[in-house]
């Protein structure tokens, strides 16, 4: 049975400390809540820090600091989150985001409702019916995963990747959910499109999400939307 936190080295200039191995709520609480200890150390020597679904990356500079100590100082912050079971700080933001999930925008939406014997009414309702939360990024630039998709429209990715996925489509696979940003292949089912694209190059912090922000999807009329994306 693994015993969670573990750190794990990464080349010279990083290192992991994994919290679990599922996508878990309660997991990433920990991970945002060491993510903020460390901001608020301010170890020398570490450069970044990278939350993820299960785990937090920590990379380093090793002509400042070398891995033994660092793991050192963050055995101690561990502890300390342990003993206080320190809440996450800083304000977190939830979003409600239109998405039209219409033919027009929705490719996928009447294979996908075959596939898990579903009407495309009760996905449409099971997807926009759930609060997500934005784990990590990762993949595109921008692309924010979505933990908190419902079981009941839980299914795997496509056996063959689909090219040329529009920016703002919104799609699912596994117990994901995601909002695509830029042009990619994928093999993710398409079920909407957004009226928001997360992405935005032209700013200082061009994510529009934070990690440990929520997000809750609106279904809107292709006139609606069409109305919002315009204005």
């Amino acid at each position: 049975m693994n015993i969670y936190p573990q750190i794990k080295p990464i080349a010279d200039i990083g290192l992991l400390i994994e919290f679990g191995q599922s996508i878990d709520i309660s997991i990433h609480a920990q991970i945002l809540a060491m993510d903020q200890a460390m901001q608020d150390a301010s170890i020398l020597g570490v450069i970044e820090m990278i939350p993820s679904y299960a785990s937090l990356y920590v990379g380093y500079d090793p002509l400042i600091i070398i891995y033994e100590d660092l793991v050192l100082n963050l055995e101690v912050l561990i502890l300390e989150i342990q003993k206080k079971q320190i809440k996450i700080q800083g304000e977190k933001n939830h979003w409600r985001i239109p998405v039209c999930y219409e033919s027009k925008f929705s490719p996928d939406l009447e294979e996908l409702a075959d596939k898990l014997d579903l009407s495309t009414d009760a996905i449409v309702t099971s997807h926009s019916s759930a609060i997500y939360t934005v784990y990590m990024y990762g993949f595109a630039p921008g692309y924010a995963y979505l933990g908190g998709l419902p079981s009941k429209i839980q299914i795997p990715r496509k056996s063959i990747p689909i090219m040329g996925v529009k920016p703002k489509s919104v799609m699912v696979a596994g117990q994901q959910s995601l909002i695509t940003t830029v042009t990619m292949p994928s093999g993710w089912w398409v079920i909407g499109k957004s009226g928001i694209n997360p992405l935005n190059k032209g700013l200082e912090q061009p994510f529009m999400f934070g990690v440990g922000d929520t997000i809750k999807f609106e279904p809107v009329k292709e006139c609606e939307f069409v109305r919002f994306v315009q204005g």
